[in-house]
Formats: structure tokens, C-alpha cells, sequence
């Protein structure tokens, strides 16, 4: 699982509105991402073209 540290500013993570700082990315388009370093999630989702599933989950210990 990744955690969001920092939601970049007009981004498509900030228009959607629904991402919040600490959420943690769980599965990119079904693919399980808990194993994957950092570079390997980045080109996942860069390889989705113009429309990516993210299965996100709320940090731990809390939820939305």
C-alpha cells in the first residue's frame, strides 16, 4: 500500500475531491500494489493512459 504524503495542486488527485493526505492506495486498476516499490506504482498508473481505478483506503487507524 502506498500513502499519499502531499496532493499536488490542480492535479487530477485535487479535482476529483475525493483524496485526502495519509489515504493509502491499496490497488491500481485491480492490481494489488502492497509489494510494488514507489517507481513500479508510478508507471502503473502513467501506463493507464486516460483513465486510471484506484482502490484507495483511509490512513490507518482512521476512516472517512
Amino acid at each position: 500500500m502506498y500513502a499519499a504524503g502531499k496532493i499536488i495542486e490542480n492535479s487530477p488527485a485535487e479535482r476529483c475531491g475525493r483524496l485526502h493526505v495519509g489515504d493509502r492506495i491499496l490497488a491500481v486498476n485491480g492490481v494489488d500494489i502492497s509489494h510494488m516499490h514507489h517507481e513500479d506504482i508510478v508507471n502503473l498508473i502513467k501506463d493507464t493512459g486516460y483513465s486510471v481505478t484506484l482502490t484507495v483506503g483511509p490512513p490507518i487507524g482512521k476512516t472517512h
